[in-house]
Order: structure tokens, then C-alpha cells, then sequence
């Protein structure tokens, strides 16, 4: 199966983003060009958000070598994790369009690909799904032998002269050899009088990067019970719409009850609280005798979560099996080995979920200590970026 979606940047302007929502699975926006924020990323990101669709980000890549290259891919995330729904992936555009790598210096084939890997290296460990994207005369060139990240192929196949366009067929001679293809530059969606560049992708990762495919509701099956009366687990293929059916609940009140911003954004394994019952809005952690575990919040990470109990995010991910420690989700429970004293000195320390408008500093200042201090309690590796729902330890 394909997904269609376009790619969209600030040359689009004030783009009808809800009106597109309608037409297309996804949406990808530039989020940089070299050091440069792309002056609509924020605005667009926002209403894919609310219209209920996934998204990429792009960084066009102006780096020279590796170093710039870091300094990009950093930029990136940092913007990535500003947002309270994520990307489905980050990618960098490798290409010179404007012929500044020619005027400044071209690179070396094995520069080109050295800043590509690292790039899309420093995606990957901040938990997201990378890729590069080139045309396809760059993949065979510049960037041969570069297969260490899925691909996005701009081809645009012509007829008499002419882009195929909207006709393209996504069983085209790409399907097969990338996970999104760029088919053409002159597509066209109702909402939008001017042209763009159109996608199809042949992966999942690009609806959410754990590949809960099953955005579209299904058939209302007949109604089942909860494990406990009062939560649900999330399963391959769920989606809020059909949970909703099976709890005979309307899916908005059980986004709003866990927080949840999009309802195509869950994962397999979380745990959603279920509307009308009585659960504990943030539980202690359950002991059993040297254990205890941990439902994972919104802006948590592992060594965060290390910190709060005294041991080490390594352990954790030893633990439970965690090949990639700075991937966690949401409603994820996590087996906390500790022992009883760190469970006293867990249940006695305070803690504070952040609100909208919150920052390190303010709470810090509440609490007569430091930002600093709270940082590396929490194991927040950059003060300026903490999300309304998390919980820190003061």
C-alpha cells in the first residue's frame, strides 16, 4: 500500500494545511535550511496537528563537513522535540539546488555521505526514524554505496515532454527501492492554486515511527471489558476510533483523559486510562518485593526516569529489554528494580508536572532551589526544553 502526501516549506506561504488533511496521509515540511527556521514550520506543524495527521521534518543541508553537519542535525531535534506531537521522521535534503556546496567547495563524495550518516546518526539517537533525501542521479553518484538510511527519491517521470504529475502511479520504477518517492514537482490538491512537490510513501513509519497503521476507523466490533475495569492496551492495529467502539466510549474522551493530542499517535503496549472509571490520576509505583514499575509519561527518558529511582538507565534497559534507550513511549510500563529504601526515597521525594508556560527556572524558583539542580535530577540534558504533563522530581 501507499501513502500520498506532500512536502511543503515557507515558498508555500500561508497554505491551506486543513483544507489538504483531507486529501493526503501525511504531510513533510522543511524545518531548516542550513541555520535558517523555516518561517512557516511552526505555524504548518501546528495544523497537521490538529487536522489529526502525522508529519516529517527536513533540514536542507548547507554543511560542508561533519561538524556543520552535527550542528544541523542538533538544530533539528531540538525543534523536533519542541512539539507536543512528534514527527513521524527527520531527514536531511542532500542536494545543491542553489549551487552553494559548488561556490563554496564542493565536497567529496565521501564527505557527502560522512555528513549524511552523521546526521542521520544523530536522528536515530534521539529516538527518531531517519532518512536522506536526493534525487535519484545523487543516489547513483554522490551518495553510492550510502545504504545505512531509507531513502527519499525525488524522480519525476514525464510523458510527451511532461510531468506526469497526479497520474503517476505509485507502482512506479521507485516503488520498490526507497521508502518515500518524490514523483513529482507539479502536483496539484484542492485548497492550493499553485504547485507541489507530491509524495508516496511505501512504509509505515510515515503514519507514526512504532507503524500503527490502522488510522481509518473500522467496523464497530462488539463492545469487550477492560483487563482491570479501568485501563486498555493498546494492540497491533488499534487506533482511538476503534477502541472507542470496542469500550463503547467516544474517542475524544479518551484522548483527553491521557493526554493525547492526535489520535493517530499511539503505540502498541501503551496503556490508555479509560473514561467513567475510577483510576488514579498518577499512581505510586507498585512494589513487589525489590521491584516496582513505571508508567512512562509524556518527555520522559530513560535517564530520567533512572534518576528518580537511583539507578542507572542502562539497568532499566537491561531490565526490559530495551535495545535503543532513548526510544520510550508514552503508557509504556517500565520494571524498576530497586531496592526498599530507594522505594522509600522515591515515595518521599516531591514532585511537579509542568504546565503550558512553565520553564526549568520558575519551578526552580518555586521550589528554592536551581534549574541546574532540577536538570540533573531529571537527567534534562537542555533546560530549555521540558513539555506540559511531564513530571519532575524537585
Amino acid at each position: 500500500m501507499a501513502y500520498k502526501g506532500p512536502d511543503i516549506s515557507a515558498w508555500q506561504g500561508d497554505i491551506d494545511i486543513k483544507a489538504l488533511a483531507n486529501q493526503v496521509d501525511f504531510f513533510i515540511f522543511r524545518a531548516y535550511a542550513g541555520r535558517s527556521k523555516d518561517s512557516k514550520v511552526d505555524r504548518n506543524v501546528k495544523l497537521a496537528i490538529e487536522s489529526g495527521k502525522p508529519y516529517g521534518l527536513y533540514i536542507y543541508s548547507y554543511a560542508l563537513n561533519t561538524a556543520q553537519a552535527k550542528e544541523e542535525a542538533q538544530r533539528v531535534i531540538a525543534l523536533a522535540n519542541s512539539y507536543l506531537v512528534k514527527p513521524a521522521f527527520l531527514c536531511i535534503d542532500m542536494e545543491d539546488a542553489d549551487g552553494y556546496k559548488r561556490k563554496y567547495g564542493m565536497p567529496s563524495n565521501q564527505t557527502l555521505k560522512d555528513i549524511c550518516t552523521v546526521e542521520g546518526e544523530a536522528f536515530e539517537n534521539a529516538g527518531y526514524y531517519a532518512m536522506v533525501y536526493a534525487s535519484s542521479s545523487w543516489f547513483k553518484n554522490q551518495l553510492a554505496g550510502l545504504t545505512r538510511f531509507d531513502k527519499w527519491v525525488a524522480h519525476w517521470p514525464v510523458s510527451n515532454g511532461k510531468q506526469k504529475g497526479n497520474a503517476t502511479s505509485p507502482e512506479g520504477e521507485n516503488a520498490n527501492s526507497c521508502g518515500i518517492w518524490q514523483f513529482t514537482s507539479e502536483g496539484y490538491l484542492n485548497g492550493y492554486n499553485g504547485r507541489l512537490d507530491m509524495n508516496y510513501a511505501y512504509k509505515d513509519f510515515v503514519l507514526n515511527k512504532n507503524g500503527n497503521t490502522n488510522a481509518e476507523p473500522m467496523p464497530t466490533p462488539a463492545p469487550v471489558q477492560t483487563n482491570d475495569n479501568s485501563t486498555y492496551t493498546v494492540k497491533n492495529g488499534d487506533c482511538l476510533s476503534t477502541i472507542g467502539s470496542k469500550l463503547g466510549i467516544n474517542w475524544k474522551d479518551i484522548a483527553n483523559i491521557n493526554g493525547i493530542s492526535s489520535p493517530y499517535i499511539i503505540y502498541v503496549g501503551q496503556i490508555l486510562k479509560v473514561p467513567g472509571k475510577e483510576v488514579n490520576s498518577d499512581p505510586a509505583p507498585s512494589n513487589n518485593n525489590d521491584s516496582t514499575t513505571y508508567t512512562v509519561k509524556s518527555g520522559d527518558t530513560l535517564s530520567g526516569i533512572a534518576a528518580k529511582y537511583g539507578t542507572t538507565y542502562q539497568k532499566i534497559a537491561a531490565d526490559n529489554g530495551i535495545a535503543n534507550p532513548n526510544i520510550i513511549h508514552p503508557g509504556q510500563v517500565l520494571k524498576i528494580n530497586v531496592t526498599s529504601n530507594e522505594n522509600n526515597t522515591q515515595n518521599n521525594t516531591r514532585t511537579y508536572t509542568v504546565k503550558s508556560g512553565d520553564t526549568l527556572s520558575g519551578i526552580a524558583a518555586k521550589y528554592g532551589t536551581t534549574y541546574q539542580e532540577i536538570a540533573r535530577k531529571n537527567g534534562i540534558a537542555n533546560p530549555n526544553i521540558i513539555h506540559p504533563g511531564q513530571v519532575l522530581k524537585i
